[in-house]
């Protein structure tokens, strides 16, 4: 048998707080990293509350573009629009007057075809365009969207200059049914 010294049993406790001290660093460590992302974690839930709903148990509205987009955002469309006229040339139909941004129907289809578009370049961009992002975008949205927008704005803007849009009267609530006796709920604000 081996014989057993006090500087041996000395040398086998001193690794031995060695070992304890690096495990106890190592889980030093992860706890911080974990305090950190439960933190991260907090910050994210709680700007996603701000954004929604202002009271418990209120059901959030979403916004049209029109009224959430900041003047960046406004300005952004409008040179997207402009390179769009430039590179596409569109003609007829296709075309949309100047004055578009008074027009808040074709300013909200054409923020959504710019946002169809960016989503449709990158993914054609991280696919090495080995995919049809990019040809869907032109078939499915492009055209069409272009056609839409030019619905909502009066003939007179590209014949004459920009018309303001007339207002439309209200829905005629006398056809609602009926809630406790009342006609249909109040006009939402959007």
């Amino acid at each position: 048998m081996s014989e057993v010294t006090v500087e041996g049993l000395e040398a086998q406790l001193e690794e031995l707080a060695e070992i304890v001290t690096a495990l106890t660093d190592k889980q030093d460590q992860r706890i911080e990293g974990l305090e950190q992302a439960l933190a991260a974690l907090r910050d994210g839930i709680g700007g996603l509350a701000c954004r929604g709903a202002s009271g418990a148990g209120e059901v959030p509205r979403p916004q049209p573009w029109t009224a959430r987009a900041t003047p960046q955002q406004w300005s952004e469309l409008a040179d997207w629009v402009d390179w769009l006229h430039a590179h596409y040339q569109p003609q007829g139909e296709y075309r949309l007057p100047p004055c578009w941004p008074y027009h808040p129907g074709a300013a909200e289809e054409l923020a959504g075809l710019q946002a169809s578009w960016k989503a449709a370049m990158l993914a054609a961009e991280q696919s090495d365009d080995n995919g049809d992002q990019a040809l869907y975008w032109h078939d499915r949205y492009l055209w069409d969207t272009l056609i839409r927008a030019n619905r909502v704005i009066p003939n007179a803007c590209r014949n004459t200059g920009h018309a303001s849009p007339r207002e439309l009267p209200p829905t005629d609530r006398t056809g609602l049914p009926q809630v406790n006796g009342q006609p249909g709920a109040a006009p939402a604000t959007w």
